[in-house]
């Protein structure tokens, strides 16, 4: 006697294998820190912003990092992390965009894996073009520019 599976549940079965595919891809860990459009700093005038992070061996994580169409960015800095300590484990979009849609932007999870105990460090950089553009008067825009641009991450892997 042949077993035969009924059609509503092969599809079920075929729409949860097709799910979990794309849900561990998208698997960002869990989120450390939000950088934000736009950038308001906490930290005192003329400093660095500085976030600690403490994370177990193996434990994947990630920062939020905002998008914008406007003059506003942020981009990673300075020496990448120790490949030893941690390692990028990708950019995880938050979302998406319709089909053709023009200067859609969705923010994304920078997702790393916690790989061997030690600490290292990684710095991201705010970007708002007004500010580069007018320093050199004092204008409302300059007065709204952050004075702290780049945020230091401390990460230690336990």
């Amino acid at each position: 006697m042949k077993l035969r599976t009924p059609p509503v549940a092969f599809l079920s079965l075929l729409a949860a294998a097709a799910c979990a595919g794309p849900a561990a891809a998208r698997d960002h860990g869990h989120v450390v820190a939000h950088l934000t459009i736009p950038f308001r700093p906490a930290a005192v005038t003329g400093k660095t912003e500085v976030i600690k992070v403490a994370v177990s061996s193996g434990q994947r994580f990630s920062v939020k990092v905002d998008t914008s169409d406007g003059p506003f960015f942020w981009n990673q800095t300075g020496s990448r992390p120790d490949p030893r300590v941690v390692r990028l484990a990708g950019d995880v979009n938050d979302g998406g965009c319709a089909s053709g849609m023009v200067g859609c932007r969705v923010p994304y999870f920078h997702t790393l894996l916690a790989r061997a105990r030690g600490t290292t460090t990684m710095s991201w950089k705010y970007h708002d073009l007004r500010c580069q553009a007018v320093r050199k008067r004092m204008t409302q825009a300059t007065r709204e520019c952050p004075s702290v641009t780049v945020v230091t991450f401390y990460i230690t892997v336990r």
